[in-house]
């Protein structure tokens, strides 16, 4: 008999490592039934609490629109798009131009 066997350990997503998050937090739980339910142990929830704090705190420093994040650009980027966005601008405008001029010869 192996005196070394652990149990193997289920991996559990992280919709469950929330709810058992918030299950251990309600007032009188019996954290240590709850997590043997889901065979974790202690510092386990101590790693879940951790990451749940980090992710709020992160979610509440950067304001917006949800799951947009801003991106930073290099300024050479920036130019090469700013130069793409007048060219696309211009040539829109040509074609405009032709457009209405093909629209007074049919008339």
């Amino acid at each position: 008999m192996n005196t070394n066997s652990k149990k193997e350990r289920v991996k559990l997503t992280p919709e469950q490592l929330y709810e058992i998050h918030l299950e251990c937090n309600a007032p009188g739980a019996p954290v240590k039934t709850i997590l043997a339910r889901y065979g974790l142990r202690p510092w386990d929830l101590v790693a879940v609490r951790r990451k749940v704090k980090a992710a709020a705190i992160d979610a509440l420093a950067n304001p917006g629109r949800p799951g947009r994040r801003q991106q930073i650009v290099s300024i050479e980027q920036y130019q090469k798009l700013s130069k793409e966005l007048t060219e696309t601008k211009d040539a829109l405008s040509a074609v405009g131009h032709e457009l209405a001029l093909l629209k007074k010869r049919t008339r």
